[in-house]
């Protein structure tokens, strides 16, 4: 290796005054081998390594490893925040661009033919806890419809806002702007804090799963999807290349092939999206039907199996791990900040982290069961999020508790957001109830027949307020920065499917029953925090849109058909 040559003996009678130059040189070459055991060791069991996809061994500072750093991209990213105290937390990113994977066949075809749109196909967040060493995992589902997913123009800002620049759009439209946008949106949308990012596209992906010899799932059903490119056709365990991996964690429109069912592959094949009659029984299988939900498992199912081989197999092997950081680094994208030494100190703290046990959490979500239309625009499908599900879902994720701000010291403004002026009086009134201090304003909003709730709030000072008027309201409702109107505090603007907590016990003779932005009464709800009631009072309503569903829970149990771990498999 370049600067480890020992110093030259040309004779024996010189080592004893050679001035300790060559028990030096043993002692330096003995430090560097002791650095490097504990390098793989640290890497052998870091299963933080495995959530950044190598970022850990790419970022070492050690010995050889150390130059290959430089191949990685930083760029700047004014929205992430310095880590206070012993947590962090890294947005992982996975792009969707199809001319950054030239090497896989399918995705150079689709890149010649246009397709150059650059999503996030994958929105996961690392919570990396210093103090007990552990690591949660939180995925955002990429067709959520976020308020601030897009820093906008004037045409899509809304119209009674002082600074017209909320551009609605699904959240994984934000890294088209970049990675640091997405973080814009994930802070101001859901209050959750991002401290770096990691940036991978599907090159980076294959080429991590190849440089590791290929990662062994187990297949309980044989599957299929036209659209990702996954063709399982035998049942049990099997390895998987990148490319076949790939197309495992893309799949959203699945079908699944139970023991002696005759696949149809022609008649799936045949089709581009999945409205058609075939996708039916008809087909000779099952639609797996679960979208961007089930993706998600199956993402988090992939890791665990990948978290749990590389920790058995280890790291250290100067040849794997070299392979490694080139499959790694020149693909690899992150923010200014984070630095080698930072990946190095995240590889030693996290060594014992077991991903494989780690809690994974999908944010609660509406689904729409219809094309989405906003201001007239088609967003497709879509789905919402599901406040205070979700406030309650990040809570748990970040390990902090909300905080409790006083109704009465947070001014709110009811927008009309449904193009009924007596619904959003009601909404209005049934906060009042709840003891905040309602702000009279004219202000209107309608954007169509279905929409989200959007409680908006100026800047970070005000997200607190926010967060207690969210927890008054339930449906399908999400934070939004911006101006809120009538010089208020926060905004609530309405959607269509909105209704409000009932006030304390102790009051409800003396206030109104909760309302829904329509107008109709609604069920009881849950108290916000902060009040006092002995007999708090629970929210049960329907969607007042039929086409919304209730509410996504934050885990579900993993389906019969999807891959997992193999059985006693290292």
């Amino acid at each position: 290796m370049p600067g480890s040559e020992a110093p030259q003996r040309l004779h024996s009678s010189n080592r004893a005054g050679d001035g300790g130059g060559w028990r030096a040189w043993r002692q330096r070459r003995k430090a560097k081998r002791a650095a490097r055991s504990t390098l793989r060791k640290v890497l052998t069991r870091t299963g933080i390594g495995v959530v950044v996809l190598a970022v850990a061994v790419a970022g070492t500072g050690v010995g050889y490893y150390y130059y290959r750093t430089g191949e990685i991209h930083h760029l700047p990213s004014p929205h992430t925040v310095a880590a206070k105290g012993p947590t962090e937390n890294i947005l992982l990113i996975g792009s969707t661009s199809r001319c950054a994977a030239s090497s896989i066949a399918l995705y150079r075809q689709q890149c010649a033919q246009g397709v150059t749109g650059v999503n996030s196909d994958v929105v996961l967040i690392a919570h990396l806890n210093g103090t007990t060493h552990t690591v949660s995992l939180l995925s955002i589902p990429r067709d959520t419809f976020a308020p601030g997913a897009r820093a906008g123009s004037a045409l899509c800002g809304q119209t009674w806002s002082a600074t017209p620049n909320l551009c609605p759009n699904k959240i994984d439209a934000a890294l088209v702007e970049g990675p640091d946008q997405l973080i814009a949106a994930i802070e101001q949308d859901f209050g959750i804090p991002i401290n770096h990012f990691v940036d991978l596209n599907f090159a980076t992906f294959t080429n991590v799963v190849n440089a590791l010899g290929g990662l062994k799932m187990y297949f309980p059903d044989r599957l299929f999807d036209a659209s990702s490119g996954l063709r399982i056709t035998h049942t049990g365990c099997q390895l998987l290349n990148g490319t076949e991996a790939l197309a495992l964690v893309r799949s959203r429109h699945l079908y699944y092939f139970t023991k002696g069912e005759t696949p149809n592959y022609t008649a799936i094949q045949a089709a581009t999206t999945p409205t058609g009659p075939w996708y039916t029984s008809s087909s000779g299988g099952h639609y797996d039907g679960t979208g961007d939900l089930g993706r998600i498992v199956r993402v988090h199912l992939f890791l665990k199996a990948l978290a749990t081989q590389v920790a058995a197999r280890g790291l250290g092997n100067p040849i794997t791990d070299n392979s490694l950081i080139g499959a790694v680094a020149p693909n690899l994208t992150v923010d200014n900040g984070f630095s080698s030494i930072d990946m190095a100190k995240l590889a030693f703290d996290f060594r014992h982290a077991n991903l494989g046990t780690a809690p994974e959490l999908t944010l609660p979500t509406i689904i729409d069961g219809q094309t989405y239309y906003y201001n007239g625009y088609s967003y497709g499908d879509v789905i919402f999020p599901a406040g205070p599900q979700d406030q309650q879902v990040v809570d748990q994720f970040l390990g902090t508790h909300p905080t409790s701000v006083a109704p009465s010291s947070i001014s709110v403004s009811v927008v009309d957001g449904t193009n009924s002026p007596s619904g959003t009086a009601s909404v209005a009134s049934s906060l009042g109830a709840l003891g905040f201090h309602v702000v009279p304003t004219t202000a209107a909003h309608y954007v169509g027949p279905v929409a989200e709730t959007v409680v908006l709030y100026n800047g970070t000072r005000h997200l607190a307020q926010a967060q207690q008027v969210e927890r008054a309201l339930s449906g399908a409702v999400v934070l939004g920065q911006g101006v809120p109107a009538g010089g208020a505090d926060v905004s609530v603007v309405t959607g269509s499917d909105l209704a409000v907590a009932a006030p304390p016990a102790h009051a409800a003779t003396a206030a109104p029953t909760s309302t829904s932005a329509s107008g109709t009464a609604a069920a009881p709800g849950t108290t916000t925090p902060g009040t006092t009631t002995s007999s708090p009072a629970t929210t049960t309503t329907a969607p007042s849109n039929p086409n919304l569903s209730a509410p996504q829970p934050a885990t579900s149990p993993i389906p019969s058909w999807d891959p997992r771990s193999c059985p006693g498999v290292a």
